[in-house]
């Protein structure tokens, strides 16, 4: 129990800082959006869904042509073992469906895994996770992925990490949104 409430408090501070999207942000189970399904095939009949599906997201957020441009996966624990799993799902990533509306990933995502800060040693913590995706990045190929680039970090560090990856890897699918408010 005190994990899901962790969960929705990592939830409610990623909605905060990405309120100027919120006409493209999708969270599941919040505001109308159901399960944010993910799959490893495009074009599947009914029968063939639950052989394909490979995850759950928590957010999504789309582009201005309305396209699956970045997910964000909170996550309760810092253990690799447990957030890193997030990075080949969606790597194979192909098709992501919610309620009866599908998004095929004609381009590829953007991925930001954010975990619970270290209130003991923010620093520390922060370092080990620069670490820790500098040698995922090295060890794991993104070409030919649907995985254009990745990041994680503590939540503190979430809006500036957020800023970093869409000038580095796409402000332009996302230039009319932000200016909305």
């Amino acid at each position: 129990m005190q994990e899901q409430k962790a969960h929705q408090e990592l939830i409610v501070e990623i909605k905060k800082i990405l309120h100027p999207f919120r006409d493209n942000l999708l969270i599941e189970k919040q505001d109308g959006v159901g399960l944010i399904q993910v799959f490893s095939e495009e074009n599947m009949t009914d029968g063939e869904k639950n052989k394909f599906k490979i995850a759950f997201s928590d957010i999504l957020l789309l582009d201005d042509n309305h396209k699956p441009f970045l997910v964000i996966e909170p996550e309760t624990s810092a253990s690799p073992k447990t957030f890193g799993r997030s990075i080949p799902v969606y790597t194979i990533a192909k098709n992501i469906i919610i309620g009866k509306k599908e998004y095929p990933i004609n381009m590829p995502l953007i991925l930001i895994i954010v975990v619970l800060n270290n209130e003991k040693n923010p620093n520390q913590k922060r370092y080990q996770l620069e670490d820790l995706q500098r040698k995922m990045k090295s060890a794991q190929k993104l070409e030919g992925s649907q995985l254009n680039d990745f990041a994680i970090c503590q939540i503190s560090d979430f809006e500036e990490t957020f800023e970093k990856m869409i000038e580095k890897r796409g402000g332009q699918r996302l230039k009319a949104l932000a200016s909305r408010d």
